[in-house]
């Protein structure tokens, strides 16, 4: 039951990110240590070359004896340098755990009164920072998004992040400072520092990197576009995100392949065309306004002809041979560069569409019969390599999206089959150069889904109403637990009576919580019960409260009963039980009235000691490092798909359809909303450490594909 006082509990906590921050911390301790010894020698040299070549005397004295300082002493100078680095690290860490507000008012203190000579310092440390921000810029970006993604906030600004540069020159010029006590040294090394003399920054950045990515914190490098269109953008102090946002040179790779080997003709007469396929005769053919380069007649109303008589599917079911087919028989001299490349770069998102492992084989066949349909929408606008909203593209990716969701134990007769087939036989007998019939059937298929996803929520009702009330009594547990730890902490209590709180009397306060909303006394009075038990065995030093604990034992042996029988105890250790706290009762009250100051001493002394270990093991238990399933399970979200393995090895396919609100509790259920099934999210993070759970990724297929040509290109 969800209190005012006990807000929702949302996946992984706060302080468990920041843990994972805080690791990262002997990382960049230990990678900057082994660069300090060639540093140190290009730092020594630097000095010595200025002592050397000043025309100041008094500055070449100072060099030299720094350089002397230095090359004498350079092992004290490497155990500053660390331990500043770990120091500013973690004191960063401790800031960004604080939020943005803690920051601005280390900025604001930073502003106060300061001598001139302390404003240059100033002045030239963020200047050698800026240059060593540009240098180290695409992997500092990346490290900037994936702790914003770490933390859940906004994308941070650079001067957020933990390890940015200035973080390393501030470490390595307070080490200077404490290493050399000669203040006008101080100035003097910050005057002959340049980027390339300084720390090699980007692989310790790109090792922070990669730890983030084992912890399964944005892996893959598609991600972080998603968070931001410019890779350089945090340096601009913006605080916006969007996950629409693509690769900025995304468009460019893309057009470097589509019109590679073109003529300089080609290219010109690309450019020219502005609207219709102009062929060589000079008719034009195709749809006034869309933007798009000449096309040869013939070679369109060939493609029309082999749509006319359809796709022969057997070899070519899993392969793009048909595209591909298509510039070796297409009347001569009637593609142009341009339209080889186009049809090339097709042939590669089909063949991604085809060796896609989640879309079934039937499936992929129906939509490899679109592939002239398609090519031939992609010769009238080329924007279907650059705009995920061009009607082809958007077909394509729904398709290949549903796709993954049919039920092959229904095979054809499956609704959705069916719907995926006569979208595409409408394609095939329709479609000439109008886009906008893609537009329809992609909207018509849309639709199909949508309403098929009402009536799996519908189905879903009563599964969530389940879900719901076992996260209530979940976190009903986690509340007693918390009542229960909060006063056996103290170390002060009975280990007889700490375990039958841990053991019995959470059972109750688990109830108690249960029904607060209903019944908000019984949580006070099982509070109030428990409280008095642990007071009635406390040392009664004197004769009034030997009184008091007399008068009160009736009731509270009375309201223990009658709670205990609330929960059914029955079994015989209930009588063990009541029989030592009759004993203890009896032993508070045959006690001396008085207790010697030694006694009181050792007494204290244990229950202190006894406070310490508990504390101890809490926090060792709190900082248990969360792995990459952890967040992962944090981080999934409702309508993604995954496939489990069975213990026999079989695959089955379901849809993660609701997640409670404290994200304790997942239902999957198929496409219809049915064999539905709960899963707490500790049984759900071991399914996916134990690698039987995998999921399916929902990202549009034509992008990937496009991806991944570009990454082979770069190959």
């Amino acid at each position: 039951m969800i209190t005012e006082h006990q807000p929702p509990k949302q996946g992984m906590s706060h302080s468990s990110r920041i843990l994972i921050l805080q690791s990262l911390i002997p990382i960049a301790t230990s990678l900057t240590a082994t660069q300090l010894e060639g540093f140190t020698l290009r730092l020594g040299e630097a000095l010595f070359k200025l002592s050397d070549q000043s025309v100041r005397p008094e500055e070449a004295n100072i060099s030299f004896h720094a350089y002397n300082h230095l090359k004498k002493n350079n092992s004290a100078f490497y155990r500053l340098a660390s331990s500043k680095l770990s120091e500013l690290f973690a004191r960063e860490v401790r800031i960004l755990e604080k939020g943005h507000q803690q920051r601005q008012l280390e900025d604001d203190a930073s502003l106060a009164l300061v001598t001139f000579d302390e404003m240059e310092n100033k002045v030239l440390l963020e200047t050698l920072t800026q240059a060593i921000e540009l240098d180290n810029a695409d992997e500092l970006v990346k490290l900037n998004l994936r702790i914003s993604h770490l933390l859940k906030i906004d994308q941070i600004n650079v001067r957020y992040n933990p390890f940015r540069p200035e973080v390393f020159l501030k470490a390595i010029y307070k080490a200077w400072c404490d290493f050399e006590p000669i203040s006008d040294s101080h100035h003097l090394v910050l005057r002959i520092l340049r980027p390339e003399m300084f720390l090699q920054l980007s692989p310790i950045l790109r090792e922070l990197n990669n730890a983030l990515i084992d912890r399964g914190i944005l892996p893959k490098a598609s991600d972080l576009f998603k968070l931001n269109k410019n890779p350089h953008a945090s340096f601009s102090g913006s605080s916006t995100t969007s996950k629409k946002n693509a690769d900025p040179f995304f468009a460019s790779k893309i057009k470097g392949i589509l019109y590679a080997n073109q003529s300089t003709e080609e290219h010109e007469a690309h450019h020219a065309a502005s609207t219709g396929m102009v062929a060589p005769d000079g008719g034009q053919t195709g749809v006034p306004g869309q933007s798009t380069v000449t096309i040869d007649r013939a070679f369109f109303e060939y493609l029309t002809g082999i749509q006319s008589r359809g796709i022969t599917l057997g070899s070519e079911a899993h392969n793009a041979t048909t595209l591909r087919g298509i510039m070796e028989q297409a009347p001569e001299n009637t593609i142009s560069q341009i339209d080889s490349n186009t049809i090339g770069l097709l042939a590669k998102i089909f063949d991604f569409v085809f060796s896609d492992p989640h879309i079934p084989a039937d499936l992929k066949n129906l939509i490899g019969q679109l592939q002239i349909p398609t090519l031939k929408a992609a010769l009238i606008d080329r924007e279907f390599f650059f705009n995920q909203s061009h009607p082809a593209r958007v077909l394509i990716d729904t398709l290949a999206k549903s796709s993954v969701t049919w039920n092959p134990d229904k095979g054809v007769e499956d609704p959705l089959y069916k719907m995926i087939a006569k979208t595409v036989e409408r394609v095939q007998l329709e479609f000439d150069q109008q886009l906008g019939l893609f537009s329809d059937v992609a909207a018509d298929l849309s639709q199909f889904i949508e309403e098929e996803e009402k009536l799996s929520d519908q189905a879903l009702e009563e599964p969530i109403a389940q879900a719901i009330q076992q996260e209530k009594i979940r976190q009903a547990r986690e509340l007693a637990n918390n009542d229960v730890a909060a006063r056996t902490d103290t170390g002060e209590i009975a280990g007889f009576i700490e375990s039958f709180l841990e053991q019995q009397w959470v059972n109750i306060l688990v109830l108690a919580h249960t029904v607060k909303e209903q019944k908000p006394q019984a949580l006070e009075r099982t509070l109030k019960t428990m409280d008095d038990l642990i007071w009635s065995l406390k040392p009664k030093n004197s004769v009034e409260e030997r009184h008091e604990l007399v008068n009160k034992l009736p009731a509270l042996l009375s309201s223990l009963n009658t709670w205990l029988n609330a929960i059914k105890w029955e079994d015989p250790s209930r009588v063990i039980f009541f029989s030592k706290l009759a004993e203890r009762h009896a032993s508070i009250a045959r006690a001396p009235l008085e207790v010697s100051a030694r006694r009181q001493v050792e007494m204290a002394v244990n229950v202190a000691q006894k406070a310490s270990e508990r504390s101890m093991k809490k926090t060792k238990d709190d900082q248990t490092m969360p792995d990459q399933f952890v967040f992962f399970i944090d981080q999934i979200e409702r309508g993604s798909w995954y496939d489990f393995t069975r213990n026999n090895g079989s695959v089955v396919r379901f849809k993660l359809a609701w997640i409670s609100p404290r994200r304790s509790r997942f239902i999957f259920t198929n496409r219809q909303g049915h064999d539905a099934f709960s899963i707490s999210s500790e049984e759900l993070i071991e399914i996916f450490r134990s690698g039987k759970a995998q999921l399916i990724s929902d990202e549009p297929v034509v992008e990937r594909a496009l991806q991944a040509a570009i990454e082979e290109r770069d190959e």
